[in-house]
């Protein structure tokens, strides 16, 4: 009988040990999120913008603010902040770079495509330089992400998109 108490307390321990742990880290990511979600709402209130859409990203929260048609983009462990004024932004599009890896041996070399990032593409009024934000980095994000962080470029794509041709109709 007593060999069955022992065991079931080992049991216990065994499996309470990292659940105490995992809940202390989930604890601590949910602090964390809180703490940068809080620091871009005030990087978007010191810019005079409140979100309406919001992401957030592993390395950044990406926030539109439809009443002044701006975006705002906050890294998060730079803590840079950047708007982008979407009344003159002429185009947004899906750019997607990719790299080449050589993966073969000495003898049958093979070079094989791989996708390194994928962004939103912004031409500017009056701008040289187009501007990338990144959803998807393949430094940054895994790439099991990757199908997931696409499709939240397609969808922040088409949202910024219809902003834009409702922008160009109501110069025209």
């Amino acid at each position: 009988m007593s060999t069955i108490i022992i065991a079931t307390i080992l049991i216990a321990i065994t499996t309470a040990v990292p659940l105490v742990f995992i809940w202390v880290s989930r604890k601590k990511a949910r602090k964390q999120n809180e703490e940068n979600l809080k620091a871009f709402k005030k990087a978007g209130s010191n810019n005079g913008l409140s979100f309406a859409h919001y992401e957030v990203l592993k390395n950044k929260i990406i926030g539109l603010d439809t009443l002044n048609k701006s975006l705002l983009v906050f890294e998060l462990n730079k803590a840079n902040v950047a708007v982008i004024d979407m009344k003159i932004a002429t185009s947004c599009s899906i750019y997607k770079e990719y790299e080449s890896i050589d993966i073969g041996s000495d003898k049958k070399a093979t070079i094989e495509r791989h996708l390194r990032s994928i962004d939103l593409k912004f031409i500017l009024k009056g701008s040289v330089e187009p501007v990338l934000i990144s959803i998807y980095n393949s430094n940054v994000n895994s790439i099991y992400e990757m199908a997931e962080l696409e499709t939240k470029a397609k969808e922040w794509h088409a949202v910024l998109s219809a902003m834009l041709v409702k922008e160009l109709k109501a110069i025209a």
